[in-house]
């Protein structure tokens, strides 16, 4: 064994589970690096040229709004309707302005927040097991049993004594597999224990059994490698999917002031949301998952099919559910935040009222 306790030769499974991880972590690493680049350059780059779009559409709807409703409003003298007309425009200066940075650190603080109670999801005990020990554990076994393939792969074709002789000589490298395996884990892996055991008392006990279990299906490193994939992609199209929302925020915000059924700021601020509810809800569906597979012993067992679970059916699960979500959240804000300001700006106008009577 290495420096890092890693299987030296052709077959280190370990080695290669030891760079996803690391490539998990640098592809999170980048994508703040990104998101730092993108909202922290307010004097230029991609999220000036959009603060300054989301101005001009600004610009154009204060012009919309002053033709079709303003005159009306100055013909009737009503204050409340003219203190309301000038809110928006008042809000939107307020985020927009220096180069939209009340936005920008907005936007920051809200993701800052939300990535905080996603990633403590992760924390949730249920019974002896939180969600990210029953995670680890279910991975690292299937990452174990894969480098039992490889390693018992060179046994493959052999037959008889050679067959037998290739077997007891993987016996010690099969050990250290299961020790890595167990570092790594932080403790015991009862399953992979008595898998490993399993194969090196083979030899005595007959290698019919065994020698379908660890040499299966061409396929399955395929399949394995296909699920990880996906996987991988729909990570990081969730990660790109909120960074391209939030850079939507300048223009969301300059067109609220149309005198649309649903101010964009709201129905921006509730994809973006929702964004984080798919997150959410992956991390539960996942976490409840690989803590049923580890109280039903199924780690190895279940290996393939729990890849196909993270990568295909958890997605769709938490997809489906923040959708529901969203939509209620957005009529559920549209219509509070709509009545604060009707009520305030009523409130204001009867106030400026009785100031002007008293001035007269």
């Amino acid at each position: 064994m290495g420096e890092d306790g890693l299987i030296t030769g052709e077959n280190n499974a370990f080695q290669i589970v030891s760079q996803s991880i690391d490539l998990a972590r640098n592809t999170a690493e980048a994508w703040n690096t990104v998101w730092g680049e993108t909202f922290d350059r307010l004097d230029g780059g991609l999220w000036g040229g959009l603060v300054n779009l989301g101005l001009v559409l600004a610009a154009v709807s204060i012009l919309f709004v002053a033709v079709t409703t303003g005159r009306e409003i100055l013909e009737k003298h009503s204050w409340a309707e003219l203190v309301h007309m000038f809110i928006w425009p008042i809000i939107i200066v307020m985020f927009l302005g220096n180069n939209g940075a009340l936005l920008s650190q907005s936007i920051q603080m809200i993701r800052g927040f939300a990535h905080v109670q996603v990633m403590s999801v992760l924390e949730v005990q249920l019974g002896e097991l939180t969600f990210r020990n029953a995670i680890s554990q279910v991975g690292i076994s299937s990452a174990a049993r894969q480098a039992l393939e490889n390693l018992y792969s060179e046994c493959e074709r052999l037959v008889g004594d050679e067959l037998l002789q290739c077997w007891n000589e993987k016996q010690e490298q099969a050990e250290q597999i299961l020790a890595e395996a167990e570092r790594q884990a932080g403790g015991p892996l009862e399953q992979l224990r008595r898998f490993v055991g399993g194969l090196v008392n083979a030899a005595n006990e007959g290698l019919g059994e065994y020698v379908g279990a660890v040499l299966r299906s061409v396929y399955v490193p395929f399949i394995r490698m296909l699920l990880v994939a996906v996987q991988w992609a729909f990570v990081n199209i969730l990660e790109a999917s909120l960074l391209l929302t939030a850079l939507f925020a300048p223009i969301a915000m300059g067109l609220s002031l149309l005198p649309l059924q649903g101010r964009p700021i709201w129905a921006w601020l509730t994809g973006f949301m929702s964004l984080f509810g798919v997150q959410l809800g992956y991390n539960i569906v996942v976490g409840l998952g690989a803590v049923v597979v580890v109280r039903s012993g199924g780690e190895l067992i279940t290996d393939v099919a729990f890849l196909a679970f993270l990568s295909i059916f958890a997605p769709g699960l938490a997809v489906l559910i923040a959708g529901g979500g969203g939509i209620a959240l957005y009529n559920g804000v549209s219509n509070n935040v709509k009545s604060v300001i009707d009520f305030s700006s009523n409130t204001i106008g009867a106030v400026t009222r009785l100031a002007v009577k008293a001035m007269a």
